[in-house]
């Protein structure tokens, strides 16, 4: 079946604002049918209120008032005041806990017992408030027995003073034993400090990390430097080759720089001078060219002159000239001179060479040695500075704890109490009930609550209340008509040719051309069409009346069929008799001809329902069924059928399969959602041609049935008002 919601695309987001409006409509339809629940509920939570406030036994409250604070003598050698800064919030907080707390309430009571023991004891509620932007608190007390709340407020009061002066008697002492204690504490971590420094110094050689440098650390980079030095000198002599080479140091004069000089010797450790870093200046970085090397270098250059002698020659002679031949005498005794002196150069270059690699070899080795060093001596140099560290901190904190002792012996800080009580306890007085802000809570608790029950109780009622709810439950049912609500009182009358209700008969003309221009599966309206519903009380008849009596109006010929053939009403919409008609065509009682009926409406006729039988399901079943709906079918242009609910009985179910197709009528806000689904899948499963859902009594006032709204604007009676807004 085709989908609403491809239909749709590219109005998506309009039909998400038309589904959000029918939640609110929703809620409102909920409102207006609910509204009374929600007033009981609040009425019930005021009255719970109003008995609870009530039936509490007389109170009565008294309030003392006493001034909190404390000023410090911060410098009494000059007999000068000032008040001491400390957090203003906690010291208050901290008065009206020692005022709620259980130590003075037992020190009240126990005062009350022994002044008055003839009253008899109560629960007293106390409740300390500040004033806002002072010093002032107020103690209030509320119990049941006036006296003896003005006697245990009293009593509270004069405790909170006692109480604060054994605090101020035993705070000195208190002071000075913590001030002693962490100074004898200090001087012990002090010791303790000291003690572990100088043991550190004993076990480790104070030379590897004597001023807080790594010496290890040093030599070490002294070694890396060295071997970078043999490993670019290596890598340069392999590039360049014994002739480049043995040039380019004989031009230099010395070997290459940047190894540490002969006899520099490693740093100290535990066990005494390291060995010397073998280095010496007469190796092979630091020698210059040998004899072997030199000698052949020389007969390089001399055969490189006899060459340039010859070739000046020849410009002068030939070949066979005596001095040129006695040129190339020379020249070939210079050539076995250069291959002689090669050789040796060779095994000089090669000794070389391996020397080289011998001491990277070596250095490689000594870099691992010392790499190890120094992390040992780094370790050991962070754990001395965390010994000095811990020294100088140790030596700071009990410096501070011997000047706070100076100070406190020599009077410096004195404190003095600033409590007092300014107004005692007067008589306790009944207490006032406050009525309006209970019960206004009460109200807008009740209210809550009833919100509440009736939300979730709309969870579980799946009734649908407009096009957007019962979309989004069935997407692929499409709707072929939407009949808005009647606000009339009793029956809803049948529509006439020029009916005022202009929204009314305008969805069923929507509902003709629906019928009429439908993608239809065989590409032409259908004739025999059958209404129907899930359950009774859908407005079915009225509807299935009103779309034949449309159809007439079109200009069909149209028979209308009550085909409830147990509780058929539409011989009473049009005030027809109710016998002869359909039933006893299906008994063959009487020829169909011989029942049909005048409705009034021009090219519209009325086949009633008949007789009432019991076994109306066999009927629909047997031949004559069939003969009569195709003689039906050729005489008329359109024989719509009214119908039995489907889930009441079998009827429907039988006769359907029969028909070209069937319009499922649903009733907004009535009709459940589960009991239209099990309708339509036994249609389904009767493979019945469901063409679509009328959608019955539509709330009109939703933003997706607005434009019905329109449907006066043609109208005859409104031509004239129409004309006058638009000039």
């Amino acid at each position: 079946m085709e989908s609403y919601d491809t239909l749709q695309n590219p109005a998506s987001s309009l039909n998400r604002f038309h589904e959000t409006s029918a939640k609110f409509q929703r809620y409102k339809i909920l409102l207006r049918r609910r509204w009374w629940f929600l007033l009981l509920t609040a009425a019930i939570a005021v009255c719970v209120q109003t008995l609870r406030i009530t039936g509490k036994p007389l109170e009565f409250r008294t309030i003392g008032r006493i001034h909190a604070g404390t000023m410090v003598n911060a410098n009494a050698s000059q007999n000068s005041s000032t008040l001491v800064n400390f957090n203003l919030a906690e010291f208050y907080g901290t008065q009206i806990e020692i005022l709620n707390g259980p130590e003075l309430r037992k020190r009240a009571l126990q005062m009350v017992r022994t002044r008055h023991p003839e009253l008899p004891e109560i629960d007293v509620d106390i409740r300390v408030v500040q004033t806002k932007g002072s010093s002032i608190l107020n103690v209030i007390a509320t119990g049941k027995e006036r006296k003896y709340v003005k006697e245990f407020a009293t009593a509270l009061l004069q405790e909170y003073i006692a109480f604060r002066k054994e605090m101020i008697e035993d705070s000195s002492s208190r002071v000075m034993n913590s001030i002693v204690e962490q100074v004898l504490l200090n001087e012990k971590k002090v010791k303790e400090a000291q003690g572990d420094l100088e043991t550190f110094l004993k076990d480790n050689d104070v030379v590897i990390f004597e001023g807080d440098r790594n010496q290890s650390a040093l030599y070490l980079a002294q070694l890396k430097q060295s071997l970078n030095v043999y490993e670019t000198e290596l890598k340069l002599m392999e590039k360049m080759g014994l002739d480049d080479y043995l040039k380019n140091k004989d031009r230099q004069g010395t070997g290459p720089t940047g190894a540490p000089a002969a006899g520099t010797s490693a740093p100290g450790s535990g066990e005494g001078a390291m060995a010397k870093l073998d280095i010496p200046t007469g190796t092979e970085l630091f020698t210059g060219l040998s004899r072997s090397e030199q000698e052949y270098l020389k007969a390089l250059a001399d055969y490189n002159l006899f060459m340039k002698e010859r070739d000046q020659l020849l410009k002068t002679f030939r070949p066979e000239h005596p001095v040129v031949k006695e040129l190339d005498t020379k020249l070939q005794t210079q050539s076995s001179l250069i291959s002689i002196h090669k050789d040796a150069s060779v095994e000089e270059w090669q000794r070389r060479i391996d020397g080289i690699k011998t001491k990277i070899d070596n250095l490689n080795d000594q870099v691992k040695i010392w790499e190890n060093r120094a992390r040992e001596a780094n370790a050991k140099i962070v754990t001395h500075q965390s010994h000095k560290n811990r020294v100088e901190q140790t030596k700071a904190d009990k410096e501070k704890w011997d000047q706070a002792l100076t100070r406190v012996n020599s009077n410096n800080f004195l404190t003095t109490d600033l409590v007092a009580i300014m107004e005692p306890p007067a008589d306790a007085q009944p207490v006032k009930l406050e009525l309006i802000v209970p019960l206004l809570v009460a109200l807008a608790v009740g209210l809550a609550a009833g919100s509440i029950i009736l939300l979730l109780f709309d969870r579980l009622d799946d009734r649908m209340n407009s096009f957007s709810e019962f979309q989004a439950l069935f997407p692929n049912e499409p709707i072929v008509g939407q009949v808005p609500e009647q606000r009339s009182r009793g029956d809803v009358t049948l529509i006439r040719p020029s009916d005022d209700r202009h929204l009314y008969a305008e969805a069923f003309r929507n509902l003709r051309s629906s019928i009429l221009f439908k993608n239809w599966k065989d590409g032409k309206p259908p004739k025999l069409i059958l209404v129907t519903s899930a359950v009774p009380n859908e407005g079915k008849t009225t509807t299935v009346s009103n779309l034949a009596i449309t159809m007439a109006l079109g200009g069909s010929r149209v028979l209308l069929v009550d085909g409830d053939l147990r509780r058929g009403g539409v011989n009473e919409l049009f005030k027809l008799p109710v016998a002869p008609g359909f039933s006893n065509v299906l008994t063959a009682g009487i020829h169909w001809r011989d029942a049909v009926l005048e409705s009034g409406t021009k090219g519209l006729h009325v086949l009633p329902r008949g007789e009432v039988f019991d076994q109306t399901s066999e009927l629909f079943l047997a031949r004559l069924t069939e003969e009569v709906l195709k003689e039906m079918g050729d005489e008329y242009d359109y024989v719509i059928f009214d119908s039995a609910p489907v889930l009441v009985a079998d009827d429907t179910a039988s006769f359907a399969p029969k028909l070209d197709t069937v319009l499922f009528v649903v009733r907004l806000s009535s009709t459940m959602a589960r009991l239209s689904a099990k309708a339509m899948d036994l249609l389904y499963d009767r493979q019945v041609n469901v063409g679509g859902v009328i959608l019955n009594r539509s709330a009109s006032n939703l933003k997706e049935y607005t434009y019905y709204n329109y449907a006066s604007y043609y109208s005859v009676g409104g031509t004239k008002g129409q004309a006058k807004g638009n000039a």
